[in-house]
């Protein structure tokens, strides 16, 4: 990859850099605040800014986002976090809409436990944050993530390995499969079980014919069928089978009818990125059939701003990379194509090998 670009074009790269770095800090706030005091909002607090000031909910839950964050608002660095990251990142969500699902309104299971996996409800409080959606990318690459909350408590389903959260019947689960259960069709394959949301889902659509499930774990698949498959309306629909996903997806998808493929092995986007890019590789022996996978647009992003992070230090200390070896960068459009979602998705798998994404990483 060489570069040409005019200073107009370096002065661009500049701002983007300065967004990048933005872009880091308010994820790494965010991610502290959700991973230590995601309660850290209190209802009383709350309250008290919204009777006060007539503030919306949103905007009295920024407001204490501002505080524990210690933000300046005297500071120009924080008040961009103040004024543009936060009033996009949060929301106050309609628990009414997502009690409304066919699966959390129609399957109901006691707490059961078998080994080190366990079913059990769990539940948030009243302004407890979480992550409700992929990240909102904004046209000049501002990135922010989307954090919810409820202004009543909140119970929601889940499947838990050694006490540690598998899969919830969330609004992040909900809102990132949608495109998945609205493209699926004919005889689908789908790697993980979990909860089985996306089978329950997929096997209510009358042009889905089939759906078979690959889950590794033997205990995973006999709590699912001991204690939720019997509640499915379609369950002649779905078969189970105990393979790992990879061998399936090398040595027993191709020789299916199978349409649609779903990948969903991963915790989250975090740990799930080098699986991502294996499915991606082993897509390619099957092109007939349609592929998607779970929380694609946040892995991504995740490759973005390594890629952006190569080109900026090319372009500062004037060498090229070694990465796309034959593109010429002629203007800050051509950087822009290249962290475009499309092509970063169409460009994941060599991405992925030049940076060393294994699963190590």
């Amino acid at each position: 990859m060489k570069f040409y670009l005019s200073s107009a074009d370096i002065a661009r790269v500049e701002r983007l850099e300065k967004t990048r770095k933005t872009n880091f800090r308010f994820t790494s706030l965010l991610s502290r605040y959700l991973n230590l005091f995601s309660d850290g909002v209190k209802y009383e607090y709350i309250r008290e800014l919204i009777d006060g000031t007539q503030a919306s909910a949103e905007e009295a839950f920024c407001a204490a986002l501002t505080v524990l964050f210690g933000l300046d608002t005297q500071n120009e660095e924080d008040r961009i976090i103040i004024r543009k990251y936060l009033p996009n990142s949060v929301k106050c969500l309609d628990s009414f809409y997502y009690r409304s699902d066919p699966y959390y309104r129609n399957i109901s299971f006691n707490d059961v436990k078998q080994n080190e996996w366990e079913l059990k409800r769990l539940s948030l409080a009243p302004y407890e944050a979480f992550v409700y959606n992929d990240p909102l990318l904004l046209a000049d690459y501002t990135e922010i993530p989307r954090i919810g909350f409820f202004r009543e408590e909140f119970s929601y389903p889940a499947v838990l390995q050694n006490g540690r959260e598998w899969m919830t019947l969330m609004p992040n689960e909900t809102a990132t499969l949608e495109n998945a259960v609205k493209n699926c069709f004919g005889n689908v394959v789908t790697y993980g079980l979990g909860l089985g949301y996306f089978p329950y889902m997929a096997s209510a659509k009358e042009n889905v014919k089939s759906v078979t499930v690959v889950e590794k774990d033997k205990n995973v698949i006999e709590l699912f069928t001991q204690n939720i498959l019997p509640l499915f309306p379609n369950k002649d629909k779905i078969k189970i089978v105990c393979e790992d996903a990879f061998f399936h997806a090398k040595k027993i998808l191709p020789k299916t009818d199978c349409n649609y493929v779903l990948a969903d092995i991963w915790h989250d986007a975090g740990d799930g990125l080098y699986m991502y890019l294996e499915f991606r590789r082993l897509a390619k022996l099957t092109p007939h059939i349609k592929w998607e996978y779970w929380l694609e647009e946040t892995m991504i992003s995740y490759m973005r701003w390594p890629l952006f992070s190569e080109m900026y230090k090319c372009i500062k200390s004037g060498t090229n990379s070694k990465l796309f070896e034959g593109v010429d960068i002629n203007g800050f459009s051509d950087i822009q194509n290249i962290l475009a979602y499309e092509y970063l998705k169409e460009n994941a798998c060599e991405i992925g090998e030049f940076f060393n994404i294994r699963e190590e990483t």
